[in-house]
């Protein structure tokens, strides 16, 4: 990910300045920040679901700015949100079939549920892959997300929060899962929980008032007294 000179106000009020953020193939890269320093809104941009005022995003190399938030997943940037978004009336298998409807072409497969086993294994979810996914517990819930999400064989992930909502050992699990996916793609994450970032993150971007104000590997930026 390559994020260049990112700017988008509202009403006046900045929520991203100038802002840049690169990420390289296969880093782990974590966001943090006070409520309202423009966390999400720059997920929200890098994603298409924002149009930015200004500014240039890259993928891979290739410009992604502009396009629609489905031109961008299908060239390889997924995202998940605050508040976790399965098809709750529907199985965990048939959330994976949707999920992998709009790419499995794209990848060659001849299912869109290729794949699917493995990926239901590695989130501990096979032996709920024929239950209902608005039955599951808000933990399974979030493990459903990230597979409907990773059944498109993406090349970044950004996730909002992922652990919002969780118990502490679910937490602990959460972390362990998400390690166990850096070999699948790259992450981004953005968390309040500092836990997750400290494991996670191989390097912290720190925003306030829309701009960065720090940037560095999680433990100095932890010792940062500014």
């Amino acid at each position: 990910l390559d994020a260049r000179g990112l700017n988008k106000s509202f009403g006046g009020v900045w929520a991203l300045k100038d802002l840049n953020v690169d990420q390289a193939p296969g880093e782990t890269l974590g966001m943090i920040g006070p409520n309202g320093s423009g966390k999400t809104t720059f997920i929200n941009a890098v994603t298409g679901h924002l149009a930015l005022d200004g500014g240039v995003v890259s993928l891979v190399g290739k410009t992604i700015t502009g396009k629609k938030p489905h031109a961008i997943a299908q060239a390889g940037l997924i995202r998940t949100y605050q508040a976790v978004r399965v098809y709750a009336q529907l199985p965990v298998t048939e959330n994976l079939r949707v999920a992998g409807l709009p790419h499995f072409r794209r990848l060659g497969l001849s299912d869109p549920l290729d794949g699917a086993d493995d990926l239901l294994a590695k989130l501990s979810l096979k032996e709920k892959k024929e239950a209902v996914a608005g039955s599951l517990t808000l933990f399974e819930q979030r493990r459903l997300e990230l597979a409907m999400r990773l059944i498109s064989r993406p090349k970044l992930i950004m996730l909002d929060e992922p652990v919002g909502g969780l118990n502490p050992g679910e937490i602990r699990e959460m972390i362990q899962l998400l390690k166990g996916l850096r070999s699948e793609c790259a992450l981004f994450v953005i968390e309040h929980t500092m836990k997750v970032i400290m494991e996670l993150a191989d390097r912290v971007v720190v925003l306030v008032s829309g701009e960065m104000i720090a940037n560095g590997a999680p433990a100095a930026i932890l010792q940062d007294a500014n």
